[in-house]
């Protein structure tokens, strides 16, 4: 049976992840600033702000579809002992892996909608998103497989090594 790991455990990585991911994120940041610079696109404080959302989805989207698909994890993965595979157990192959990549993106938007719709701000923002992880995580011991959504969503589960 692929059991989920327990739930302090996947929080655990996810803690660690979000630290690696915060790296990756403030690094593309850099890039898209730099680059903006260089064609001139910083003139237009919404086209930069499009063009670094639009960038940092892509990259986060890519970090997860690379690190999730033919078996390979991400090190707070490898670190906690954690990997995904689909629900028969197999490794995702690299389509069932950016779905999952896409879907994971559930777990944020919640927040940002409501933080857009009541012009929030970044610190509130920040609040908002933590309490819909940790709500988003601790929804998964509601189910009897204590998957998370995204995951029986895409087909995929998250099982100890």
């Amino acid at each position: 049976m692929l059991n989920a790991p327990p739930l302090r455990r996947r929080l655990a990585c996810l803690v660690y992840e979000g630290l690696i991911l915060l790296g990756v994120a403030l690094f593309t940041a850099a890039m898209v600033v730099l680059i903006g610079q260089l064609i001139g696109i910083e003139r237009n404080p919404h086209l930069l702000r499009l063009v670094m959302q639009g960038a940092e989805f892509a990259v986060l989207t890519a970090y997860g579809t690379w690190f999730w698909s033919a078996g390979r994890q991400t090190l707070p993965m490898k670190t906690w002992h954690i990997r995904v595979v689909t629900t028969a157990g197999a490794p995702l192959n690299t389509r069932r892996a950016l779905w999952r990549a896409v879907l994971s993106w559930l777990w944020l938007l919640p927040a940002l909608a409501l933080s857009a719709a009541f012009h929030l701000n970044p610190q509130d923002t920040g609040l908002l998103l933590c309490g819909g992880l940790l709500l988003w995580a601790f929804a998964s011991l509601l189910r009897a497989d204590r998957q998370y959504l995204h995951d029986a969503l895409a087909g995929t589960r998250l099982v100890s090594v």
